[in-house]
């Protein structure tokens, strides 16, 4: 009998075979691998975008948002001008006319009284109209003293008793002003237009809500550094749900609707007051009077 060979599989031959699967797996895993960092980037990067068209939306909704408050308080501000500049020109203006009418009629030496009278009339009519172009014509004018301020070298003293003196003039009848100074004389170097202006405001605004015959305080002390001024009145006051819009301009608290005034003259001695470098607070009880208090530096930071 002839023994035949056994039939033996090739163990290296499929060792090979099992080896090149496994090479193959991995690269399949690896290609895979490679496809899905690439997916992800492109997911991230579609992502990014489209984070960045969500914020620019945001982005434009808060301007929109901003444009339409402005475009409300624009509107609202062109109400109250309006409104305010047809009252306040027109009362004057009737005044004068019928004034400059009767004074005609009293023609005789005995009615001289009468005419004068309305003389005054006509005066405190024009006085009025005046200071009312003058505050428009100063909202104009507010943001250009922001680039063009000149400080000078001032005598503190000097400067409260001419715009004291500036305020007296156009005072109510038997109004009195006083003026209380720091110790000694004071130098400053601010910018003296501005500085009157704020002060004048002020007093001026004291003068408009106090009676006749009432006492209006101007003092100026030095604290901490800083040049201090109040100004108190014995007026009618703010009422509490008026003290925070009483800096906006065209703003008329409501116990002083009746009372002839623009609006203006705090909104303007605050922006004065904040391009001097300093700040404006008050404190006010109705139907017992007003502080208010304006610290500056001593000195520009222009200088």
């Amino acid at each position: 009998m002839i023994d035949l060979p056994s039939e033996q599989p090739d163990q290296g031959h499929e060792t090979n075979r099992y080896l090149n699967q496994l090479k193959q797996t991995n690269q399949n895993l690896l290609q895979q691998v490679a496809d899905c960092r690439q997916e992800l980037n492109r997911v991230r990067s579609a992502l990014g975008e489209a984070q960045t068209v969500v914020a620019q939306r945001h982005q434009l909704e808060a301007e929109q948002d901003r444009l339409l408050v402005q475009e409300r308080r624009l509107n609202e501000l062109k109400s109250n001008f309006i409104t305010l500049a047809s009252h306040e020109f027109r009362t004057p203006m009737m005044t004068i006319l019928s004034s400059a009418s009767l004074i005609s009629r009293y023609s005789s030496l005995a009615e001289s009284d009468h005419r004068e009278r309305h003389v005054q009339r006509i005066k405190t009519a024009v006085n009025s109209l005046t200071t009312l172009l003058n505050d428009f014509l100063a909202i104009s004018q507010v943001d250009q003293y922001a680039l063009h301020t000149t400080p000078q070298a001032l005598d503190l003293t000097a400067l409260c008793q001419e715009v004291i003196t500036e305020a007296q003039a156009i005072a109510k009848p038997r109004q009195r002003f006083h003026y209380h100074p720091q110790t000694g004389l004071l130098g400053l170097q601010l910018d003296k237009q501005l500085l009157q202006r704020v002060l004048l405001n002020l007093l001026t605004n004291a003068s408009m809500y106090s009676a006749d015959d009432t006492d209006i305080q101007l003092s100026s002390a030095i604290q901490n550094g800083q040049v201090v001024f109040t100004v108190t009145d014995q007026g009618i006051g703010i009422p509490e749900s008026d003290k925070d819009k009483l800096f906006a301009n065209f703003f008329r608290a409501r116990n002083a609707i009746h009372i002839q005034g623009a609006g203006l003259g705090l909104y303007l001695a605050k922006r004065y007051t904040e391009l001097l470098g300093g700040s404006i607070t008050f404190t006010s009880q109705l139907e017992q009077g007003t502080t208010f208090m304006v610290k500056l530096p001593l000195a520009s930071e222009r200088v």
